[in-house]
């Protein structure tokens, strides 16, 4: 009779944590904390827009591809707005007084991270959300006064 093989062996010849490993149940437990700082936050946030508007060049040249006669105008609006309103869900938590998230922002100061806080603003404010306007204005203008002070450091 054969024997069920065991995938956690076979996985552990890698080098990589069996399941009930306590290693295993570290490295999960510090994985579910590191999502829960800004770091991560504004990590995703980044990934979201960036990504996001890769994407959606791809999946509206291609439905134009495939059908010309197709409007891609409601396709690209729900897009927008799925992608918008994600991505600031991740930064929703900001708030300008909290250390954590004055921290985060000083290690992932970058033009990319600025460049997602404008389209994310221009987005909002053709919706009239100022709320979200106002609390990604305070987040960019903190940004940029970071890098500044970076670029001044380094020169």
């Amino acid at each position: 009779m054969y024997k069920r093989m065991d995938l956690n062996n076979i996985w552990g010849l890698f080098g990589l944590p069996n399941k009930n490993d306590k290693e295993e149940k570290k490295i999960q437990k510090e994985l579910e904390e590191y999502k829960k700082t800004p770091e991560f936050k504004i990590g995703m946030f980044v990934k979201m827009i960036s990504n996001g508007m890769n994407f959606k060049k791809q999946l509206l040249n291609f439905f134009s591809t495939a059908d010309p006669k197709l409007d891609t105008g409601d396709v690209s609006e729900a897009g927008d707005f799925m992608m918008f309103n994600r991505a600031y869900y991740w930064i929703s938590e900001y708030g300008p007084r909290k250390k954590t998230w004055k921290e985060a922002i000083n290690k992932k100061a970058s033009k990319d991270f600025i460049f997602c806080l404008e389209v994310s603003l221009k987005y909002f404010e053709e919706l009239e959300e100022f709320e979200r306007c106002a609390k990604l204005k305070k987040i960019k203008d903190f940004t940029e006064k970071v890098l500044l002070e970076k670029e001044n450091v380094t020169s």
